[in-house]
């Protein structure tokens, strides 16, 4: 029950995903690449469920994971203010075209709190068979929201999950819209360019560069065999900025 629910839940999944498609070498490498806050977390997690004699834990997600279906997943980062109120909206591109915006939300569940999992259902319709080519998000207000990786339907019956994020996915490339530059020597955003890939994005109305992001899915770093994804600006089009007082609900089959 414990690693099924609360806090636990994000890095045993992330466990998973690393153990399955990366070698012992790579594994290590990238489990301590993020910030131990989050390994942290995780135990001090473990601890209170097994210490709990009911044996419950603590819940720290919003929305079930459901792998018959395309999800979204966004992982909110562990630390300080990362956590938001705001609307967020997004929009995903499939088969050619951007879907309408969307606000990610579950009710009755503090969406987007600090080290937490959201599973959303509201692009389960959206079940191409080549995948989601790009997603887009957007922060409708001032509470910034810092994410540490986005999970996406890849076409394959199954999630595929991005853990870093490009330089110019947000900008134009503007550093304060990101978290813990990466240095890892393993491959660089694009050919011949810069190396500069970060762990963690912010999305915030407080700056005019942050507001908003949209990247690929499916992408990997140069001269990366390791398999491990990253957000890359995606530069076909654009859904463009939603009516934040329009977005639509996943349940209701309207607009807010």
């Amino acid at each position: 029950v414990c690693f099924e629910n609360g806090l636990f839940t994000a890095q045993k999944n992330r466990f998973r995903k690393l153990s399955n498609n990366h070698n012992t070498f790579s594994f290590l490498r990238h489990l301590f690449t993020k910030s131990q806050r989050a390994l942290a977390t995780s135990m001090l997690a473990f601890i209170v469920c097994v210490s709990l004699l009911a044996g419950q834990c603590l819940s720290g997600d919003c929305g079930d994971q459901n792998t018959s279906i395309p999800q979204m997943t966004i992982q909110v980062y562990d630390g300080s203010n990362a956590e938001t109120d705001d609307k967020i909206a997004a929009s995903i591109y499939v088969d050619g075209a951007w879907t309408p915006w969307y606000r990610l939300d579950h009710s009755g569940c503090d969406n987007f709190d600090q080290g937490m999992t959201n599973y959303f259902d509201e692009f389960a319709d959206y079940n191409s068979a080549s995948g989601w080519e790009a997603i887009a998000l957007y922060n409708c207000d001032t509470d910034g929201l810092e994410i540490d990786a986005v999970g996406y339907w890849n076409g394959a019956d199954s999630t595929s999950v991005i853990d870093f994020f490009c330089f110019n996915v947000a900008g134009p490339f503007e550093e304060d819209c990101f978290t813990d530059l990466d240095e890892l020597p393993q491959g660089s955003c694009y050919n011949g360019g810069s190396n500069a890939y970060y762990d963690g994005i912010w999305i915030d109305q407080n700056n005019a560069g942050c507001q908003g992001i949209q990247f690929y899915t499916g992408k990997t770093l140069v001269d990366d065999d390791s398999g491990t994804f990253v957000a890359k600006y995606f530069y076909s089009s654009s859904p463009g900025s939603p009516s934040c007082s329009n977005l639509l609900l996943d349940e209701a089959e309207e607009t807010e």
